[in-house]
């Protein structure tokens, strides 16, 4: 996928991450058995390769969506292929792979937490796009901002307000 301008990359549709892999407590875990009458449930936790039990409750409010490679450049709005180069080179963790204990390797899908996703986020804000100025500036222009980014990840509400001159400027609303 190609950098979009702020503008696309707004108005394009959420990605709501992996329904069936979840991060909980750092591990990457699967849904193995859910028991709703007794509140409990068994993951498999791919990380350390067993069954673990945990109250819903605690799965519902401790996990963390999981975003594919794929995924995760189109949130930070970079190309598929840009983020193994930026792996290489040591600029972003590199992604917990689904074999057991997070190798990743060959036809192997990887994941990044949404914490790992923001944080890549806040990364590439900080580099500077194209040849470096003489006044040590950073522009970077095709990074979304923290709010695009939690608009994009299916937790903020992007509203538009109309300003007097007929243009339309962004009111970020969190939810809760």
């Amino acid at each position: 996928m190609p950098l979009l301008d702020m503008k696309d990359y707004n108005s394009a549709p959420v990605i709501p991450g992996s329904k069936k892999v979840w991060f909980l407590n750092g591990d990457l875990v699967r849904v193995h058995h859910l028991n709703k009458s007794n509140g409990i449930m068994s993951v498999y936790n791919i990380t350390k390769d067993q069954l673990e039990s945990c109250l819903i409750s605690d799965f519902k409010r401790n996990r963390e969506r999981a975003y594919t490679v794929g995924e995760t450049a189109q949130l930070v709005n970079r190309h598929k292929k840009y983020l193994p180069n930026l792996m290489k080179r040591g600029i972003i963790p590199h992604p917990m792979g689904s074999q057991k204990g997070g190798a990743t390797g060959w036809q192997v899908r990887s994941y990044y937490s949404e914490s790992q996703v923001r944080d890549i986020r806040d990364i590439l804000a900080s580099y500077h796009m194209g040849r470096p100025r003489k006044d040590k500036l950073i522009t970077n222009d095709v990074t979304p901002s923290s709010q695009e980014l939690t608009r994009r990840m299916g937790d903020g509400i992007l509203t538009y307000t109309r300003t007097e001159d007929g243009r339309f400027i962004p009111v970020w609303s969190e939810s809760i």
